[in-house]
């Protein structure tokens, strides 16, 4: 694991240095002292309101499945859960069910739980990814002003819209196919580890992989139930959205451009394409697809571009990161007692 997030920070150190040098790191410098130190700090503002909101999301799902977890226990495990996904690479994709391990340990609450309580949390705060971008694009493209530089970007956009609305329908309208799935990969790991120990026989045996499976998607069901919670969930969601765009908006303020809402929404959804890169939190190739997409649909200048997608990240990333890293510290300092 610690050469793998060693590895992610070369690379995201890699691409920031290579992004640096075509557009000219001079040039980015001087907007920066240019800055409006008062727009930067709202920027921050914001960057704090996005995690409020996306926070409350995890608040409104976890205390569903669990009604005796403290809102101050879901804060410093949430803001743990985001350090732990923002410092590994694809750390999107691997992370929740060691979340849910820090929520079971920590708490009167089963691992199966916590992770359909983390996992449904999660893609929530996903979602407004696509619903915005979808409503900019459409926005964008009836004005007549979305060009042809972001081929590319869009279709790929698409597909991974497409990919989610997928496994999303799996997982919920054909469990059979996960049951299936899961029971497959778990007897394969327990026939290998089973000839060198019999530690593990209580986890990884048929059926107590099926019991798990079924405590899941028994609080999935709950999860999914709870009209008002999901409905609280929905607009938290947004919000947190919202302003986790709005430090791009903020950024052009401060060196003096003022960005049509519509390509602020669609780049930041776009820039979401640059975690494809293994880097921490797709560093390096964020800040490259907002560079791009401000560039080719604001028509600013690549130095600009760029100076506006640095403050987006350090309003949004870099802030969750410092914030993160000090919850971290507590929540695994508190399991190790």
């Amino acid at each position: 694991m610690k050469r793998r997030i060693a590895f992610g920070f070369v690379v995201a150190l890699c691409l920031l240095v290579a992004l640096f040098t075509v557009i000219g790191g001079q040039d980015v410098l001087e907007q920066f002292r240019a800055a409006d130190g008062r727009f930067l700090a709202l920027g921050v503002c914001s960057g704090l309101c996005a995690l409020t909101f996306r926070g409350i999301v995890w608040e409104r799902f976890v205390s569903v499945v669990n009604t005796s977890i403290t809102r101050r226990r879901i804060a410093a495990v949430f803001l743990t859960a985001m350090f732990i996904k923002y410092i590994t690479p694809y750390g999107q994709l691997a992370t929740e069910p060691f979340v849910a391990y820090l929520v079971a340990r920590g708490e009167d609450i089963a691992f199966e739980d916590g992770l359909a309580g983390v996992l449904s949390a999660d893609v929530l705060n996903y979602i407004p990814y696509y619903t915005f971008g979808f409503f900019a694009l459409g926005i964008i493209t009836i004005r007549g002003t979305l060009g042809s530089g972001l081929g590319t970007q869009l279709v790929a956009f698409a597909v991974l819209f497409l990919t989610l609305v997928s496994a999303v329908f799996v997982a919920i309208r054909r469990p059979s196919v996960v049951y299936t799935l899961v029971l497959t990969v778990t007897d394969g790991i327990y026939q290998v580890v089973s000839q060198f120990t019999t530690r593990f026989d209580d986890h990884l045996e048929a059926s107590a992989v099926r019991d798990r499976l079924d405590g899941f998607y028994g609080s999935l069901e709950r999860i999914t139930a709870d009209r008002p919670t999901l409905l609280v969930a929905a607009v938290a969601a947004h919000l947190g959205m919202a302003f986790l765009m709005l430090p791009v908006y903020l950024g052009g303020l401060a060196i003096g451009a003022e960005l049509a809402l519509p390509i602020v929404a669609l780049v930041v959804a776009l820039g979401k394409l640059g975690s494809v890169v293994p880097a921490p939190g797709g560093t390096g190739g964020v800040e490259t697809m907002i560079t791009a997409g401000l560039t080719a649909l604001a028509g600013l200048e690549p130095a600009a571009a760029l100076t506006i997608a640095l403050i987006y990240r350090l309003s949004t990333y870099w802030l969750t990161v410092g914030l993160g890293s000090v919850a971290a510290v507590d929540v695994l300092v508190r399991q190790a007692e």
